[in-house]
């Protein structure tokens, strides 16, 4: 069973959805979003707009704390036809959300080291300065497109925001930091009141946001490769999310001798440490300036 919320005011206004443990160990999103929903039912109005919060979507895996139950909700999220595993079930929930939603904001925390990141939508002017204006320095794009070289089947490599972005919204993941940082839920928290504040859903004199990031001090990284991890092997340090390299620099060494080297100067983007055989391992990407949108 999967427990929402939705507060409906009676102004038009954006339709803006909020999604916790899309990843069952990933508990940020959750704690800020049943925060907001509290300071909601006291003392915070909406004044226009449609709120719907979802502090868990993945139940079973949140009751566990893992990141997933049988498969990664995060991954291949479109209604199956003949739905076997439990997420498969959740999917037709979460898409019909997506399906009446006008913008997503997306909570998770990561296993490597680092601080709070967001991946920034393209798709048009509009998703590129809401992306920007919810208080993070740093951001990865070009997600859909590498996984879309490394899967048969694109639908494989589609997300939350994948699916949002398909039926047309605008929509973002922020990653709070690791998922043990003190602060992940109080970035999370903020990051909601930067969404609401720009979205006009709350007054500016209700916004919990802290300072906002300079436009120039932003970084942008598009996200070219993903490795997958395609028998034993290890990485010749452990990588931490951001790390730059250089052309030619060994990211990973397997057990029979192949390495994998960096194809130009980049970036490793999430680093998965102690990925299984058959996993996603790590990301590469290439510093750029802020992209032009798409459309």
């Amino acid at each position: 069973m999967l427990s929402m919320t939705r507060f409906e005011t009676l102004i038009p206004g954006p339709r803006l959805t909020l999604f916790g443990a899309v990843h069952g160990n990933e508990t940020c999103g959750t704690y800020a979003i049943r925060r907001l929903i509290d300071r909601l039912n006291k003392d915070l109005s909406l004044c226009r707009g449609t709120l719907t919060c979802v502090p868990v979507c993945n139940p079973k895996a949140y009751e566990k704390g893992t990141r997933f139950y049988q498969r990664n909700l995060n991954r291949a999220l479109y209604i199956k036809e003949k739905p076997k595993d439990y997420e498969d079930f959740i999917d037709p929930v979460l898409c019909g959300l997506l399906d009446e939603t006008d913008v997503l904001l997306d909570l998770h925390s990561y296993a490597s080291q680092g601080g709070p990141f967001g991946f920034l939508g393209n798709s048009s002017k509009e998703e590129i300065a809401y992306c920007r204006a919810l208080g993070v320095n740093d951001f990865v794009y070009g997600w859909a497109d590498a996984f879309g070289k490394a899967d048969a089947d694109p639908r494989e490599g589609m997300g939350t925001v994948e699916y949002a972005r398909s039926v047309g919204a605008i929509a973002t993941t922020i990653e709070c930091g690791h998922h043990t940082n003190e602060d992940a839920a109080e970035i999370a928290y903020r990051t909601i009141f930067h969404a609401l504040e720009h979205l006009g859903m709350i007054a500016s004199g209700d916004a919990e946001t802290g300072l906002a990031v300079p436009a120039h001090e932003q970084r942008f990284v598009q996200m070219r490769t993903v490795f997958y991890k395609r028998k034993e092997g290890a990485t010749p340090q452990p990588w931490k999310h951001y790390d730059t390299v250089a052309q030619g620099e060994v990211l990973a060494t397997y057990a029979d001798g192949e390495t994998i080297v960096a194809p130009e100067d980049g970036v490793i983007i999430l680093p998965k440490l102690q990925a299984v055989v058959g996993g996603e391992w790590f990301y590469f990407g290439v510093e750029t300036p802020c992209p032009e949108p798409l459309s």
